[in-house]
This record gives structure tokens, sequence and C-alpha cells, in this order.
């Protein structure tokens, strides 16, 4: 159980840390969002596992019979003389606490993000005009303010929208990589990524342990979707657009919470990168292959280390029958 919990902490906040504020994931804003997913996920996990053994009589009587152990040896093996009673108890109280708030948490954010979400349909539809186009959902907003957003939706609902400032503001190929980097985000579902980091940072965040997850999923979620858009359109084209349309902090109808804007956060970092750094080439790869790796090692750990005394005394059920007289 030390093992899973030193696990558990050390993704919660050192690793974060470290990720965070590594160079590399400003030219990898990809491979950094899987290690980021990977690296929560396993630290939910090592969590989990830490309760699940200290609630050991739950973890025992599902070992023995997943893997058909003797009940005193998987005993001896996860408890061994300590006495754990209240332990327990208590760990099975927290494991369930924190599972029904999380959930609780999960659900409501969720709701409240499709009502929005809903809303601001609503509004695009009532007052934009429909743009024939290769784009489905492409909206034209008439308002003097340029800008560029995106309403996430699925079957067909959701709306790309720019208004008839951003259209007089920028050039043909600006808007072509404008849009391209709102279809990026719906194609990418960030808005599903940005929810969950949410609701995470909000259930966890308060104690220290993955404070930087919401804020740099928010990150690195513009800068992938500025690579999809700058791979098709050039960066100068994209970064220009930026330029323009990041001087304006008008807000117009349609553009709240809960919609993807053009313009989103670190603003000036996003621009340095588009212009001082090329697109990520052949290590681009390599990486994601990284990533997937090191996100499977950590996933793995957990299951390893909790599992694997099961393993050894599998079956001993069955060389531990009575004898008869």
């Amino acid at each position: 159980m030390l093992a899973l919990l030193l696990h558990a902490l050390a993704l919660g906040y050192p690793a974060t840390r470290l990720l965070a504020g590594a160079a590399w994931v400003a030219r990898f804003p990809e491979t950094a969002l899987r290690l980021w997913h990977a690296g929560v996920l396993g630290f939910f996990t090592s969590l989990t596992a830490v309760l699940l053994l200290a609630a050991h009589d739950l973890w025992e009587h599902l070992v023995a019979w997943l893997f058909h152990a003797h009940e005193k040896k998987v005993h001896a093996a996860y408890a061994g003389s300590v006495p754990l009673t209240g332990i327990a108890d208590a760990a099975l109280l927290l494991l369930l606490a924190g599972a029904g708030t999380l959930s609780v948490t999960g659900a409501y954010r969720f709701v409240r993000a499709r009502r929005q979400r809903a809303e601001h349909r609503l509004v695009v539809d009532a007052l934009a005009e429909p743009v024939p186009s290769r784009v489905s959902g492409l909206r034209v907003l008439d308002h003097p303010t340029p800008a560029a957003f995106c309403v996430p939706g699925s079957g067909g609902r959701s709306r790309v929208v720019l208004t008839t400032g951003a259209l007089r503001l920028l050039t043909p190929r600006q808007l072509a990589a404008t849009v391209e980097h709102e279809l990026a985000h719906l194609r990418l579902r960030h808005h599903h990524a940005i929810l969950v980091a949410d609701t995470v940072t909000a259930a966890v965040g308060w104690t220290g342990l993955l404070r930087d997850y919401a804020p740099q999923v928010r990150r690195l979620s513009e800068m992938a979707a500025d690579d999809r858009a700058a791979r098709r359109h050039g960066r100068t084209n994209l970064a220009s657009a930026l330029l323009d349309l990041g001087t304006v902090t008008d807000v117009v109808p349609g553009q709240r919470a809960g919609t993807l804007p053009m313009t989103g956060p670190d603003l000036a970092e996003r621009v340095r990168r588009l212009i001082d750094r090329p697109l990520a080439g052949g290590r681009a790869r390599v990486l994601p292959t990284i990533a997937l790796g090191i996100g499977t090692v950590l996933l793995a750990i957990p299951a390893a280390v909790s599992l694997a005394p099961a393993v050894s005394i599998a079956g001993t059920a069955h060389a531990e029958k009575p004898h008869r007289e």
C-alpha cells in the first residue's frame, strides 16, 4: 500500500509540476495532453487501489473469488498480522465518499455544460445566418466586434461562428486558418477534456494535488488546435489572425462560458511559438509513441503492485481441501 500511495502522491504533485513547467510540451501539445490524462488516471487508479487494499475484507473476498485463492493465504499476503479493522472501515467509507463526490460533481458539471451549450446554440441559430460551405454548422453573426468561436455539440449540432467584424478584419487565408482552428477543437473533443479537467481540479486541486490539470488542459488544447490549423493554412496566417482578434475583448452574443473562442488563454505564448518555432517534424511521430509507453507504465504500476501477491497464490484454494476421515 505504501508503494501505491507514494505513486499516487508522486503523480499528483511533483510529476504534474514537472510536466507543467517542461519546455517541450509547447512543441508537442497533443502528446503532452495524453501524458496529462494518463498521469491523472494513474493517480486515481493508485489512490483507489490503496483504499481497496486498506478495506481488506472487500479486497480479500474479491481476490479469493477471482484467483481461486485460499482465504487465509490471501489475508496473510495482504493484511499479515496488522490489525486493520478500524482502518478498513474508514478506507471503505472514504472510497465510497470520494467516488460519490466525484461522480455527483462530474454529473452536475456535465449537465450544466450541456444546458449552457444548448442555450448558446439557440442564441447562435436565432441571430446568425448559416453559410453555404464545406464546413457543416458554419454561421455568420452580424456584429461589429471581430470574433470567432465554436459551440460544441453532437449529431451535427456543433457550430462554428464568425462575426461580420471578423469577416471585414481578416484576410481569406486568415479566415480559413481561424475556421480550421475551431474545427480542430470540435474534432479533438477538447470540450470533453476541459470538462473532465475542471471536475478533477475542483474536487482535488484544493489539496495542492493536480491543481495544474485544468489550466494546462486549456493551454495545450489551444496549442493543439493551433498546430492543426497551421499545418493546413500556414503558421503566419494563423499567428496574424490571432494577433488581430486578440486585441478585442468585447463579448458577442452566444460567446459565453461553454464555448471555445479563437483567442483562448496564453495568447502571447501561442503567437510566439507559431512565429519562432517550426511545427514538430519527424520527432512528432516518435513522441506520441513514447508518451503512450509512459502512460501505459503509469497505469500498469497500480495493477501490478496490487495483483502481484494474488498471482503468487492463485489456485491455492483447490490445494487446501479438507481431509476426510
